[in-house]
């Protein structure tokens, strides 16, 4: 937030009463936009595909059905039917818990349900060469919310906040795969998948005081981001009874288009040029009239990060009736910087704004998962599955005592250093941990647990998958930071035909 002297129009008492309503302002501005995750802080989103699910995501050196067009499209080589045609779909129920906000012993719950196809594959055999087509719906979550908290303890002066909100973010991928079997053990693979990322939100905040005075946030951001994702992928089966997988994928953004626009009402400001607050941007520049200062923003972002992932498996088939198989998952971490700083007119005074160049939206920490599952025929016709996971988080880790050090330096000392020269002045300003957007921090674990009942012509699985969660979070940058539950449970329903 810049501010700008003009002795002419701030009396001691007008200052004080803008103090106090820009740490109001803060909490109102920052609170609700961290409270939602724009991107995922974990790697692992969901299962794609009829036995993938049911091992917990261990497919990478199995990959023999079309959802190998997604683990490891190498895998397509080891397939013999000369056609197979897949669906999925699942129902995802999401509940993130933030432990002690606002008033000790509160706790916002965060909650997502939602029926979706999240995956659809054809296959056809042409001797050694395969050819897949697939759709993936890697992630669709859909929030529509309306939340109030009255007489919060840590801001006596507040009697209420309510915050309306509808959220959706969604990532899509549709693709062509190939592989082509060499010899009788080595199988190489691609997939070309086109992606398309959209990011959709609308969200109003109302605050009044303790005065009966209030505050009103309204706002939509609105992105989208195409690119591509080329998977590659080999497997090596030296033996009957083992099998070794490899598959490397990275996603290349090829455009985007991002559209913000906001709007800020103080009822205590007097009518007049100053009294709400505008800001417009897009992904080729943004600005903001705030109190009567004309700023020019940096421009939005339009891309997400441009991350790296490789997986290596391992199978075993030590009877006919039996596989046990192993993954791990490693995607790489991602920093994009560039410059982000501002500059300010109101009359004839001028401020330029220099700010952290890391651009923290994109900021992504590597992480590495390990994946184990299991598959059984009980009968010829039937089979259980089961298998194990962990999903670390893709952020910076959250503690108290960093948080405490934060808001002791921002209170002691502010965030940002000033040097003024006649009409001109020159801010730094230094980033808050507390203003970070990766603002969560979970390492969760998760199970699978399905059934499949198999034929010669098609087959029918069910799968029912769990994955918990513990960390700490910071959705507010005037409050130390939380505790932090995650809890996820998936129903995912597979049918599939030969040819």
């Amino acid at each position: 937030m810049l501010i700008i002297k003009n002795n002419s129009q701030h009396n001691l008492n007008s200052k004080k009463k803008f103090i106090k309503r820009l740490i109001l302002f803060s909490s109102l501005y920052i609170f609700p936009v961290s409270l939602f995750p724009s991107e995922p802080f974990n790697n692992i989103q969901g299962f794609y595909g009829e036995r993938a699910a049911g091992l917990a995501g261990a497919f990478t050196a199995i990959a023999d059905d079309p959802s190998g067009a997604y683990y490891n499209p190498a895998g397509l080589g080891f397939t013999h039917n000369d056609g197979i045609s897949i669906s999925a779909s699942n129902f995802k129920d999401v509940k993130r818990s933030y432990i002690n906000i606002d008033t000790p012993g509160q706790r916002y719950n965060q909650t997502h349900q939602g029926f979706d196809p999240n995956f659809i594959g054809l296959l056809k055999n042409f001797d050694r060469w395969k050819f897949a087509f697939s759709i993936v719906n890697t992630y669709n979550y859909s929030y529509n919310r309306v939340d109030q908290v009255n007489y919060p303890l840590v801001s006596p002066s507040i009697n209420s906040t309510r915050n309306y909100t509808k959220e959706r973010y969604n990532q899509l991928l549709v693709g062509p795969s190939l592989a082509y079997l060499l010899n009788d053990k080595l199988s190489l693979g691609a997939t070309l998948y086109y992606m398309n990322d959209t990011k959709e939100v609308s969200r109003t905040q109302f605050q009044q005081f303790s005065d009966l005075s209030y505050v009103m946030r309204s706002y939509v951001d609105n992105r989208r981001t195409s690119g591509l994702m080329p998977v590659l992928g080999i497997q090596y089966q030296p033996n009957p009874k083992l099998s070794l997988g490899f598959s490397y994928r990275r996603i290349f953004v090829t455009g985007g288009d991002r559209l913000y626009n906001e709007v800020y009402v103080d009822s205590t400001r007097r009518p007049g040029s100053s009294a709400v607050d505008f800001i417009e941007g897009t992904g080729d520049g943004a600005s903001s009239i705030e109190q009567g200062v004309l700023t020019q923003k940096p421009k939005l972002v339009t891309s997400i990060p441009q991350t790296q992932e490789m997986r290596f498996g391992v199978a075993f088939f030590p009877t006919a009736r039996f596989l046990a198989s192993f993954d791990m998952i490693h995607t790489s971490g991602y920093k994009v910087r560039r410059n982000q700083d501002e500059i300010s007119t109101i009359g004839r005074r001028v401020t330029y704004t220099i700010n952290d160049t890391e651009v923290r939206e994109l900021t992504r920490y590597s992480t590495t998962n390990f994946a184990a599952g299991m598959e059984y025929y009980l009968a010829d016709t039937f089979s259980v599955l089961g298998g194990i996971y962990t999903n670390e988080p893709n952020t910076k880790p959250i503690s108290w005592t960093e948080s405490a050090v934060d808001l002791y330096l921002q209170n002691t000392f502010g965030n940002q250093v000033a040097a003024t020269s006649g009409d001109a002045s020159v801010i730094y300003k230094v980033a808050r941990s507390g203003t970070n957007p990766r603002n969560e921090y979970s390492r969760n674990k998760g199970f699978s647990l399905g059934f499949s009942w198999v034929t010669s012509k098609s087959s029918v699985s069910v799968t029912y998958i769990r994955e918990l969660g513990y960390g700490n979070s910071r959705i507010d940058p005037n409050s130390l930071a939380q505790s932090f539950e995650y809890m996820a449970q998936s129903i995912y329903i597979m049918v599939s035909s030969r040819n």
